[in-house]
């Protein structure tokens, strides 16, 4: 099975955590409202799929594109 760095980051910052609280449930819940609280402005909603034209969705792929350089 390969390793995913994805997956090997999260797994550390899991770690980190629980590490930082001493494996207490409590606390762990609590730091992650406090993330949640800090990146709450940060989320983004994307509009559904299935309700956008054709030109918006062209527009989202070459944003896209454009974002990643592809």
């Amino acid at each position: 099975m390969q390793n995913d760095p994805i997956v090997d980051e999260i797994r550390r910052g899991r770690l980190e955590i629980e590490e930082e609280c001493q494996g207490d449930f409590e606390k762990i819940y609590e730091h992650g409202l406090e993330v949640q609280k800090k990146v709450a402005h940060k989320v983004i909603s994307h509009p559904d799929p299935s309700k956008m034209t054709m030109q918006e969705i062209d527009e989202e792929i070459s944003a896209y594109r454009k974002e990643r350089k592809l």
